[in-house]
């Protein structure tokens, strides 16, 4: 018989052994049995009360506009805070991103608060002297759509058409109001100081669209330089700006200046042209040339911003000028981390109804108060939430570095795109922070001027949470 050495030096061992791992067997059943049994542990959930059908948390120290709450779409309240920002304009160069040493969410209440649902001491932030109101004459705005729709952009128009002596060309589908529709529509217009010029035409969507260039050309006064093809969710955040840029081109010979896709698939498809919600800019020789070609054009296969690209690069030697501040905005579903980059803005934004939602009438509220030059203006604060002026309130989970220029690449990919199928336009990229805190803009009101903005975390289990922003100049 042989024997283990380790047995004979230590008499019993192989039966101690035994018994420690038996021992050891029971214990992790029984850690087993309790690890099923024991209580899980979840966010403790605050008394609620229900007022007008929408459920309040008693947390919530304050009274609440049932009204707001609804226009908000808010069933559910879990916290609601208030703070005042104090804005200093200054002719100082200001870089788009300040950080600040200061908390932005501090404790609620206490001495000088107006309730327990408000920050006490008002935040004080500096933004940029706002240009002046710019005269825009020299433009000329043309948009295919329908009544309907253009009623629906006339908002959007407004910041950035109203009062400047632009004009905005609509080639519309026939009225099936006999034209009410279209009187109502121009009754809004005037009153939003919009230089409105309607035209109905039988034709469909695509040929109304390269239709817009001999209309441009046909109706273009002495003093016009540019004509500019846009869709009716083409969104423009400085006309000032947008003045300042054309200014920079040579508007006496023929110029095609546009905005390539974010996306290389897109590119791929539609070719190196100017995507048509970023805005086609054409200078006034070059319209007169494309009129002079309109009838060959207008048989090509090619629809939309497509034919305009291939009617320039068949009939005439100029090429597509890009101007990458002409933004197209081919990013699905969410976008924040196109405009929460912190970069300098754009001249235009689109798709911002319909590929994702952000509500840029909305967001452009604040310009009444503190300029086009505040728009999307972004304060890093202490506690390491971030503001970007009409859009959000953020707190990534791992805060960029001072610095730091990379995009947080927050859309999903489109017909196939890869992630390096964004970097010609928008790189350097970073990953989603997908723990990231958000409040999202909701509302924004001007009142006595006052800019109330509402930026909500949505959470449909727990309850939104509520940040209402009041804004107010230096000494108003």
């Amino acid at each position: 018989m042989l024997v283990n050495a380790r047995d004979e030096a230590f008499p019993g061992a192989s039966w101690a052994w035994k018994k420690i791992l038996r021992f050891g067997v029971a214990f992790l059943v029984v850690l087993g049995f309790v690890a099923m049994l024991w209580p899980s542990v979840e966010t403790p959930v605050l008394p609620m009360t229900t007022v007008s059908n929408i459920t309040i948390s008693s947390d919530v120290k304050c009274e609440i506009d049932t009204d707001l709450l609804s226009r908000l779409d808010v069933l559910k309240l879990a916290q609601y805070t208030r703070r005042e920002i104090v804005v200093d304009i200054t002719d100082e160069h200001l870089p788009m991103t300040q950080r600040l040493d200061a908390p932005f969410l501090i404790a609620k209440g206490g001495e000088g608060a107006q309730d327990g649902c408000s920050i006490p001491a008002p935040m004080e932030v500096k933004v940029p002297r706002p240009p002046k109101l710019t005269i825009a004459s020299h433009i000329d705005f043309g948009v295919a759509t329908s009544v309907g729709r253009l009623n629906d952009s006339l908002n959007a128009f407004q910041h950035w058409a109203g009062y400047t002596r632009t004009r905005i060309f609509a080639l519309l589908e026939p009225d099936e109001t006999g034209g009410e529709a279209i009187r109502e529509v121009k009754t809004k217009a005037d009153a939003m100081g919009i230089n409105l010029i309607i035209t109905e035409s039988e034709d469909d969507y695509l040929r109304r669209y390269f239709a817009l260039i001999p209309l441009l050309e046909e109706n273009a006064r002495e003093s016009t330089r540019w004509g500019c093809i846009i869709d009716d969710d083409t969104f423009f955040l400085s006309m000032p700006k947008l003045v300042d840029a054309l200014a920079k081109y040579d508007h006496t010979t023929p110029m095609y200046i546009g905005g390539l896709s974010e996306s290389i698939p897109q590119i791929a498809t539609f070719g190196m042209i100017g995507f048509g919600g970023a805005g086609v800019f054409l200078s006034r020789p070059l319209m007169t040339q494309l009129a002079g070609v309109y009838d060959e054009c207008s048989q090509m296969d090619f629809t939309g911003d497509r034919r305009i690209a291939m009617c320039v690069y068949t009939y005439t030697q100029t090429r597509l000028t890009v101007d990458h501040r002409l933004r197209q905005l081919d990013l699905m579903h969410d976008a924040s981390g196109f405009f929460e980059s912190g970069r300098e803005p754009p001249l235009t934004v689109h798709h911002w109804k319909s590929w994702f939602h952000a509500d840029m009438p909305k967001l452009a509220v604040v310009a009444e108060l503190c300029g086009d030059s505040c728009l999307l203006r972004q304060w890093h604060f202490g506690d390491g939430w971030i503001l970007t002026n009409g859009f959000s309130v953020i707190k990534y989970h791992y805060d960029p570095e001072a610095g730091d220029l990379a995009m947080e690449q927050t859309w999903d990919s489109h017909n196939g795109a890869s992630d390096e199928a964004y970097l010609h336009e928008l790189g350097p990229l970073r990953r989603k922070d997908d723990d990231k805190k958000s409040y999202q803009l909701q509302d924004a009101v001007i009142e006595d001027q006052h800019v109330t903005q509402w930026y909500i975390m949505r959470d449909p289990k727990y309850g939104d949470e509520i940040l209402e922003l009041s804004w107010r100049a230096r000494g108003k």
